[in-house]
Formats: C-alpha cells, structure tokens, sequence
C-alpha cells in the first residue's frame, strides 16, 4: 500500500477506512463489533494505517469500537477523528476532543479535524483551540472536513487534509473551487464518497434497489423524506449514468468500483481515498479494486461520462444541505 507523507511528517495510506460504519447508525444498518474489530485487523495486515471516525457517528460507538480494535496496536496507526460543528468553540473543542480520547483509549489523536465548517462560532478561536491541543500533545495535527475555496483560505496552510465528498457521481468541487483551492494551498484532499455510498458499486440499477435509509443526500429527491434538503435529487441524471458506466466497465472487464477508484487515483489533487467498510469482505473487495489495473481508454470514457453527469448539477457541492446554497464555502 502506497502511503503520502503530510507536512507535519505523518505518512497516511492511499487507501484508508471509514468507520462510520462501525456506529450501527441507520445509514449502514447493525454493525457487528467483533467483524468491525476483525476489519480493523485486516487492513493493518494489508498496509492500511489510517481510520476516520467522530464523536458525532453512533453518539461516540465507532471511536469506542475503533479504540478496542488498536489496543496494543496503536503505534501502526493513525486516528483521525472530528469534533463536530455545535462544539467549535474553544472550552468545547476542549472538552470534545477529551471526550474522544477516552472513547479511543489513547492519549493522542493524530488527526483532529474539523467536521463542517460554521460562521457561527469565529474560527480563529476554533484554531487557537487547535493549537494548544497540540501543544498539549493531545493532537499531533490539525485537519478540516468541507472546506470551500473561502474558508480554506481563512484556514491558512495549518490544515494538513481537507475531506471533501469526491467521486464519479459527485464532482461538484471541482466546481464551487474547493478541489482547485485544495491543490492551490498544498493541501491533499480526503476524498469520501469514494463509492456514492453504493452507486458505484454496481448493485444499485433503479431508485428501486437503493434503501430508503440511504436516500437522505442531495442525490435523491427530498420527497423521500430521508435527507435534511429540500431538492428535487438528480435521480434523473444518476441511473441513465450509471447504465452507461456500466457498458464502460463490462467493455474493459474491470468491476465499476476499479473505475471509481481509479478517477480519484488519478486525480493529483486527492492524497488519500477513504472507504467506509464494516466487513473483513467489504474490505477485501474495496481493495481488489483499489489494486485492479484499469485501461486508459476505459478510465477517459468513464471520466467523460462523469463530466457530462457534473455538468447537469449545479454548484452546491454540500451533499447533504442546500440551504443558503450549502455549508461548503
């Protein structure tokens, strides 16, 4: 496994794993907490080192199970974790980021980041939290999540990472600028979403075959009742795009998740591809086609399709809320 080395020395793998999954939260379903642990395992043995989780995924579920899965190995790993938006301010950054150390069972976070960006709460006081955290040795480094080309800047060069949602069926930073600041700052992107949650995995076809828990983003029409938005989707645009990838893929005998993986390896703004798994299997899949050796033409015709798709969606690249035109700035 292929790993980057940020500025402040860390080495983070190309491939890394989401552990969202591990909360149980009715996004992913019931999550087993020995296979979560088992995958944990797995991926380490594979050259993985880096997991994403946050306080906010489970109510604090997925840190604890992700802790259970490093004792004793916490030395192969890094830990990204998030405070979330409600706690930026500084006695709650404070406060969030204990909590998370004692959910992990270590004395450290390597990666703290920034769940979403707020207006609310200054953020230079979110930063000076920030800072001291690492002074404290609590937090080796500073990372955001959803940051647009406005507060990227205001973040300055102190973000080692930004995750930004990025895939075939959502390359909407490349137009609000928030890909194209990312790369401007030195700053590698964090790409989740990888899959579209599933769409590029092959298994959806229809609107039909996608759960209803997994409607809630700005991909599916908000009269599902699942999402926080109030759009229309672009279910429309997606299923007709994802038949034609389909071809694509079956011409050059690669899965459609070989494909998907293979745009964001390409991509030279994106430092690692994060996946969110559950399964020891999932893993194992995930990795096949992180490894599977995709031709040029296949990946062209896929990304040309994928433009055309883009070029149907606006410029809101907030997967999740369109109000005041979305979060990411």
């Amino acid at each position: 496994m292929d790993h980057i080395t940020l500025k402040n020395g860390i080495a983070v793998s190309r491939l890394s794993i989401g552990t969202w999954p591990f909360s149980g939260v009715k996004l992913w379903g019931d999550s087993d907490d020995q296979e979560a642990v088992r995958t944990v395992h797995a991926a380490l043995e594979r050259g993985i080192n880096t997991f994403d989780t946050a306080a906010r995924y489970g109510d604090g579920r997925s840190e604890e199970v992700l802790g259970r899965a490093l004792k004793g190995r916490r030395q192969e790993a890094v830990i990204c974790s998030k405070v979330h938006t409600a706690f930026l301010g500084y006695d709650d950054v404070m406060a969030q980021c204990e909590g998370s150390l004692r959910r992990l069972g270590t004395d450290y976070i390597d990666l703290y980041q920034i769940h979403w960006p707020t207006p609310q709460i200054p953020l230079e006081e979110t930063l000076r939290a920030f800072e001291d955290l690492e002074r404290q040795g609590k937090i080796r480094g500073l990372s955001v999540c959803n940051f647009g080309p406005k507060d990227l800047a205001a973040a300055g060069d102190r973000p080692q990472l930004n995750q930004l949602p990025y895939s075939l069926v959502w390359r909407i930073i490349e137009k609000n600028g928030a890909l194209a600041a990312s790369e401007a700052a030195g700053i590698p992107v964090w790409a989740y979403c990888a899959l579209g949650q599933g769409l590029l995995t092959g298994k959806f076809r229809t609107i039909e075959d996608v759960p209803m828990g997994r409607r809630g983003t700005r991909l599916y029409s908000s009269k599902w009742g699942e999402g926080r938005h109030t759009d229309g989707g672009y279910e429309e645009e997606i299923f007709p795009f994802l038949a034609s990838l389909r071809q694509v893929s079956d011409k050059a005998e690669v899965s459609m998740q070989a494909l998907a993986l293979a745009f964001l390896k390409a991509s030279p703004a994106v430092g690692s591809i994060l996946m969110g798994v559950r399964s020891v299997k999932q893993l194992e899949e995930n990795l096949t086609a992180f490894e599977t050796p995709v031709p040029a033409g296949a990946l062209a015709e896929a990304e040309a399709l994928s433009a055309a798709l883009r070029d149907q969606m606006g410029d809101n690249a907030d997967l999740w809320e369109n109000e005041n035109g979305g979060r990411m700035r």
